[in-house]
């Protein structure tokens, strides 16, 4: 193999493909890079695998002799970041690969790629296809929400729902509930091809229901160009595939049944409040100064002529403020909760104001944006914390 490319075109693609090779160690080659070179083309492909989610990129280089390597990721990313903004030269010797640019020099050793896991074939022609944009926007909205409890593994992806007129993603760690809604969507009535695999083939009454994890999604965050609007997406019975500007990415789904999370929802609650976001979260903020370190706990006591932040520890001190300039309707409550909770839920809204809705001090609060987007529901839950 026998490369030439600039290093501001190298070192975009790799800088993301870092981010899919595991921290452990489950298997060696896994911490490597599968490195393709096609002469013909004149195209660079390289791939990087966790065994839950691959990523593939694509793209064009000066190739002078083609062919496949397997080189440890970490290096290679260190030392295209290290070098200077110039053509880099690359090409294997033995069991090495050679790196050059200017008068730098580094060899790396390589590894067999035929060690490296059977990379699935890319198939778009019954993709479905959906604004990149949109896409972004409900990850936004709900990975925050994701449990990092391992023993739940069902909570730590994003369940994605698809059904006949809209479409939803949703996520949960049990304490807290975000949920995106797009309404008068078309996904599942695009033309397709009848293959047997694609999952859109089946009766248009039932739901496509998937739970994708969290880092499949977080590296579509990273990739995302608002130059380039279209996703392509296709749904296999046990993965996924997302194909976007120079990248493929396949990802294994979760296969465990979603918990029922609406069933937490409460549409009537008695009391709602509307105040400016920001106010709100840098009062928070302050009061949480002091907040006890076990459960980050502060507390809203809210009625028609008063609003007071709280919190109170035993080992610190406590702290309060006031708030003003807030419309508010409904009886006196008061409702304590997590303060990183609200203010990760509070981060996710889109308006200037929040509206938040309460009932006792043993209901959850429910927040949305003051108003509404076109065709799309947010809704965000967050449980209160015990007295």
């Amino acid at each position: 193999m026998k490369i030439a490319v600039e290093k501001k075109e190298l070192i975009q693609y790799i800088q993301h493909l870092a981010s899919v090779v595991p921290t452990k160690n489950p298997s060696p080659i896994l911490m490597n890079y599968l490195v393709k070179a096609d002469e013909t083309n004149n195209l660079i492909e390289i791939t990087a695998s966790d065994l839950e989610i691959t990523a593939i990129v694509q793209f064009s280089a000066t190739v002078h002799e083609g062919g496949a390597i397997a080189v440890s990721a970490r290096h290679l990313n260190e030392i295209i970041a290290s070098l200077p903004d110039q053509v880099i030269n690359m090409y294997t010797e033995e069991e090495l690969l050679k790196i050059n640019c200017e008068k730098i020099d580094f060899s790396l050793m390589i590894a067999d790629h035929t060690l490296f896991p059977v990379i699935p074939k890319v198939a778009l022609d019954d993709a479905i296809s959906i604004s990149a944009e949109l896409f972004q926007k409900m990850i936004v909205k709900t990975s925050f929400a994701v449990s990092t409890d391992v023993n739940r593994a069902v909570l730590t992806g994003v369940y994605w729902s698809i059904r006949d007129d809209h479409h939803l993603m949703a996520a949960t760690d049990g304490r807290k509930v975000a949920e995106i809604k797009i309404l008068n969507s078309n996904l599942r009535n695009q033309d397709r091809s009848t293959a047997e695999d694609n999952l859109f083939n089946q009766s248009l009454s039932e739901t496509i229901d998937r739970v994708i994890p969290v880092k499949t999604l977080n590296f579509i965050q990273k990739i995302y160009n608002s130059n380039s609007k279209d996703l392509k997406i296709r749904i296999e019975s046990s993965r996924i595939m997302f194909a976007y500007e120079n990248y493929v990415i396949f990802t294994h789904i979760i296969e465990h049944k979603y918990p029922d999370y609406q069933k937490a929802f409460i549409k009537d609650l008695p009391n709602t409040i509307i105040i400016e976001k920001d106010r709100l979260k840098t009062a928070i903020r302050r009061v949480a100064l002091v907040a006890p370190d076990d459960n980050l706990r502060i507390r809203f006591e809210i009625d028609l002529d008063h609003f007071e932040i709280n919190t109170v520890n035993r080992d610190t001190g406590d702290a309060k403020q006031f708030m003003d300039n807030y419309s508010y309707q409904g009886n006196a409550t008061s409702v304590s909760f997590n303060y990183k909770f609200i203010l990760s839920i509070l981060d996710a809204v889109d308006t200037d104001k929040v509206k938040i809705s309460l009932g006792s001090s043993k209901d959850p609060l429910m927040v949305y944006n003051e108003t509404s987007p076109e065709d799309q529901e947010i809704t965000f839950l967050l449980m209160p914390l015990r007295s």
